[in-house]
């Protein structure tokens, strides 16, 4: 018998070595396999070093596990795949719904019986008071409520405004108006404290300045009394204006809050008698709609007593009468029949649009239009060009309508157009 060589010995010695690596490798795969089975798999930290056997050799879902220790995001998210694909099973059975949540009593009042508690069942219902623009103890002139910017008279105040050697108002400005803080709402007699006040005042619970009989006593009333005869302001410097402001001044509490025009009658300003007035109410809407145009476009409307727009308007144009000028009017003047027979193709392109009523200073055409008012100025404009055509010398077209200011059968389908 001849004992082993050295290589041999090695050699032996290395196959033992990885045959107890792998028995120690498969045993420990084969103990993570089965805690990763059972439910409670996650309470068993898996080690590093089997991590990446196991990903090699078992499941392929712990190919997805870093080779760091997982965060709980990992694990949830890892489990929830693990469920959805069936590799675990999630008994639903093991879970009763009434430990989750919170108890009843938690939700509820802590303290049932408190009063300032909001309990919905009391709110009420909604109604129009819930949009009213004032609360209760807001001052409303319109309900009657007095005025409590209202002087009280027990108290003397300032009259007048103090005025400096010029006779100037102190503090005025003629940009910013008036800035004296010593006003007619600054007291000159105000009240003492209530310790020492005479209306108020309790000798049991004071301490007598004088004792009785001391003749300082009488002495003392009457400087005090000397003191508020002379109805001196009491003032004090304001360390944000820097100037001297009354000490006792009348509180006041503002301007009521307007938040609509002041409502006036219907007839205010309106020269028309009451019994005399239209009753529009009566008409109905669309007769009530027709006359109010009527009336704002006749400038005879209630606003102004009647006939005063037509003695305005013979007013303004009795001077035309005076001097004889016609424009402005639809009287006739003057008319050359030779140089009406010049420019007979212009008033045959024309036709009944237009009446020729006079030729002032030979060069000045007007004629009564009976056309519509939109087209005026434009057929007045053509007409000359046409009476040019005529090699006639024409300055001027003068279309007149009288009183016809539009056209009343395209102006609302209303043919009314009224004096004005």
């Amino acid at each position: 018998y001849s004992s082993p060589s050295i290589h041999q010995q090695q050699q032996q010695e290395a196959n033992k070595s990885t045959t107890m690596a792998s028995l120690q490798q498969t045993a420990t795969c084969l103990a993570v396999a089965l805690l990763s089975f059972s439910d409670c798999s996650e309470s068993f930290p898996i080690s590093r070093g089997v991590q990446p056997a196991l990903s090699r050799r078992n499941s392929p879902l712990r190919a997805k596990a870093s080779e760091t220790e997982e965060t709980d995001t990992q694990i949830r998210d890892r489990i929830l795949e693990e469920i959805d694909t069936g590799f675990r099973t999630f008994p639903q059975t093991n879970i009763n719904l009434n430990d989750w949540g919170e108890p009843d009593d938690v939700v509820t009042l802590e303290n049932e019986d408190d009063d300032t508690a909001i309990d919905a069942s009391t709110l009420g219902q909604w109604d129009e008071r819930d949009v009213e623009d004032k609360f209760d103890y807001e001052w409303d002139p319109d309900k009657g409520d007095e005025d409590p910017n209202n002087l009280d008279p027990n108290f003397e105040y300032v009259e007048g405004e103090q005025l400096d050697e010029e006779g100037i108002e102190v503090g005025y400005n003629p940009v910013f108006g008036h800035s004296n803080p010593i006003d007619g709402r600054t007291i000159l007699n105000p009240p003492d404290s209530y310790v020492i006040d005479e209306k108020t005042r309790d000798d049991r619970l004071v301490t007598k300045d004088f004792p009785d009989g001391d003749p300082e006593l009488k002495a003392n009333a009457e400087i005090i009394a000397f003191r508020k005869s002379l109805k001196q302001t009491e003032t004090y410097t304001d360390e944000f204006l820097k100037m001297e402001v009354p000490r006792h001044t009348a509180k006041w509490h503002g301007y009521p809050e307007q938040l609509s025009f002041p409502k006036q009658d219907y007839m205010n300003n309106r020269f028309t008698k009451p019994e005399d007035a239209t009753d529009f109410d009566a008409l109905g809407a669309a007769r009530a709609r027709k006359v109010a145009v009527q009336m704002a476009r006749a400038k005879n409307n209630e606003w102004l007593p009647e006939g005063t727009s037509a003695a305005y308007h013979a007013r303004k144009t009795a001077i035309y009468r005076e001097k004889g000028v016609l424009v402005g009017s639809l009287l006739a003047g003057e008319i050359d029949e030779d140089v009406v027979a010049k420019i007979q193709p212009a008033l045959s392109v024309l036709g009944d649009v237009v009446e020729l009523l006079s030729i002032e200073m030979d060069t000045v055409f007007r004629f009564k239009y009976h056309g519509l008012i939109k087209n005026k100025r434009g057929m007045s404009a053509w007409a000359g060009v046409l009476i040019r055509n005529c090699d006639v010398d024409c300055t001027n077209v003068v279309f007149e309508t009288g009183y016809r200011k539009r056209d009343p059968a395209y102006d609302g389908g209303d043919y009314w157009s009224g004096p004005y």
